[in-house]
C-alpha cells in the first residue's frame, strides 16, 4: 500500500511540524515491513533520512499562494483537489490528513475519492460548551457548534473516510461513534524525543537567578493562553513571594493579541520578572525549557481539546498547573500531573501560585507513565495502521 502523508499548513508558529517530522523520523528509523511508499506532502522543509520506501514532496511557494481564496471553504477545497492529484500521481491507496478539520466539507462533497481518507481530528465539538452564560454568546456558540457538527455529518457522507482520530480523549470516541458508527478512534497525543544538537543553559541564555522559581508559559501565545488572567494572579502575590519567582513567556505571539498583551504587560509593576521570547525556538531549546523550568503553566481558556504541554512537563517530571475543564484536565487528575484550577478565577490562581512557592517539595510529580503510554512508537502506528 502507497500513503500519502498531507499537512499543507504547517505554521512555525508552534511545534506542530514535529507531528510530521517525528512520523517521518520514526518510519526511517524503523523501517516497517510494508509492501509500498510512504510520501510525505508538507508546505515546509523537512530534516529527510535516508530510506527507499520514504519520499518527501515541499510545495513550491507559488502553488502555497494558488490555494489562497477569499473563504476558508474555497482554500481548503483547492488543496484537497490538489491532493487528489498528488495521490493519483503516487498512486496513493491510504491518504493520512494531518489536520482532518478544515477538509470536512470537500470530503463530503467530494463522491468520487479513489482511495482511503484518515486524518487527526483536533477541535471535536463534542466537548464543547459555552463558558459564558449571556443569551447573545450562549446564541453565537450553539449555532458554531451546530455548524461543526454539520461539517462533520457532512464529512461522514463519503464512504471512503474510513478513520477519525481523537487525541487522547477515549469519552469523544465512545459518544460520537455511538451516535455516527465506528469511524472514531482514540490516538495518543505523542511526547517525542528529539535530537539533541546543543546544550542549553536557560538560566545563563536569559539571564535569570539561579534562586528563582521559574514559571513557563510555551507556545503560540494568543488569547486562550490566559495571559492577561495569569498576570492579575501574580500581581495579587505578597511582593515578596513575586521577588521568589520570574515568568518565562515563550512562542510567537499572535498578531491579533500583539495589542493585548503589551497593554497587559506595561501595566504590570510588579516585583516578579518577566521574560519574553516573541519566535518559534528550535527543539534544544524547547526541550531546556521544559527540563529547566520548575512550574509549567497551561491554564488555557475556551479549550477543551488535548495539548502536548502537559506531557511535555511530564516528560521531565515538571508539575503544570491547567485549566479545570477538558481532557487537559482529565489527564492531569488521571496520572496525577499537577493541579487544576478555574482560569477565569484569579482569586484561586494566585491561592496555587503561593501554595506551589511554599511548597517545599514544589508539587513534585512522577510523569513517566504518561510519558511511557504517549510515545511516538504507539502514535504513529495508530495513526497508519501499521502492526
Amino acid at each position: 500500500m502507497n500513503y500519502l502523508i498531507v499537512d499543507l499548513n504547517i505554521q512555525l508558529d508552534g511545534h506542530k511540524i514535529g507531528f510530521v517530522q517525528q512520523t517521518l523520523n520514526w518510519l526511517a528509523r524503523n523501517q516497517p515491513e510494508h509492501k509500498g511508499t510512504f510520501h510525505f506532502l508538507v508546505n515546509a522543509e523537512l530534516q529527510i533520512p535516508e530510506s527507499s520506501n520514504i519520499k518527501v514532496e515541499v510545495i513550491k511557494p507559488h502553488t502555497s499562494a494558488n490555494f489562497e481564496a477569499k473563504t476558508a471553504l474555497k482554500k481548503y477545497k483547492k488543496q484537497w483537489d490538489f491532493i487528489k492529484l498528488k495521490a493519483s500521481q503516487f498512486d496513493a491507496q491510504k491518504i493520512v490528513l494531518m489536520e482532518f478539520d478544515i477538509y470536512q466539507v470537500a470530503i463530503g462533497n467530494d463522491s468520487k475519492t479513489g482511495f482511503d481518507v484518515s486524518g487527526i481530528w483536533f477541535r471535536p465539538y463534542f466537548r464543547q460548551v459555552s463558558l459564558n452564560k449571556s443569551i447573545i454568546p450562549t446564541i453565537k456558540f450553539k449555532i458554531a457548534k451546530w455548524r461543526k457538527q454539520a461539517m462533520f455529518r457532512l464529512a461522514l457522507r463519503n464512504k471512503k473516510l474510513q478513520q477519525i482520530f481523537i487525541l487522547n480523549d477515549r469519552v469523544t470516541v465512545n459518544a460520537i461513534n455511538e451516535k455516527h458508527g465506528k469511524r472514531l478512534f482514540y490516538l495518543p497525543d505523542p511526547v517525542f524525543d528529539y535530537h539533541i544538537t546543543e546544550s542549553i543553559d536557560i538560566r545563563t541564555k536569559y539571564g535569570i537567578d539561579k534562586s528563582k522559581v521559574i514559571f513557563l508559559i510555551f507556545g503560540h501565545i494568543d488569547d486562550r493562553k490566559n495571559v492577561v488572567n495569569i498576570l492579575k494572579s501574580l500581581e495579587a502575590l505578597p511582593k515578596e513571594m513575586q521577588s521568589e519567582l520570574v515568568l518565562l513567556m515563550i512562542g510567537k505571539v499572535a498578531a491579533e493579541y500583539k495589542s493585548t498583551l503589551e497593554e497587559a504587560l506595561e501595566k504590570s509593576r510588579c516585583a516578579y520578572q518577566i521574560l519574553q521570547n516573541d519566535k518559534f525556538v528550535s527543539d534544544d531549546e524547547m526541550e531546556a525549557l521544559f527540563a529547566q523550568s520548575d512550574l509549567i503553566l497551561r491554564m488555557n481558556v475556551n479549550y477543551f481539546a488535548s495539548s502536548g504541554i502537559i506531557g511535555m512537563a511530564a516528560k521531565y517530571n515538571k508539575p503544570s498547573l491547567v485549566s479545570d475543564y477538558g481532557i487537559v484536565a482529565d489527564l492531569t487528575k488521571e496520572y496525577k500531573l499537577g493541579l487544576e484550577v478555574n482560569p477565569e478565577d484569579t482569586g484561586a490562581i494566585t491561592k496555587k501560585f503561593a501554595d506551589f512557592i511554599n511548597s517545599e517539595n514544589k508539587w513534585q510529580i512522577d510523569g513517566q507513565a504518561y510519558y511511557q503510554d504517549h510515545g511516538t512508537e504507539a502514535f504513529v502506528k495508530t495513526l497508519l495502521d501499521l502492526p
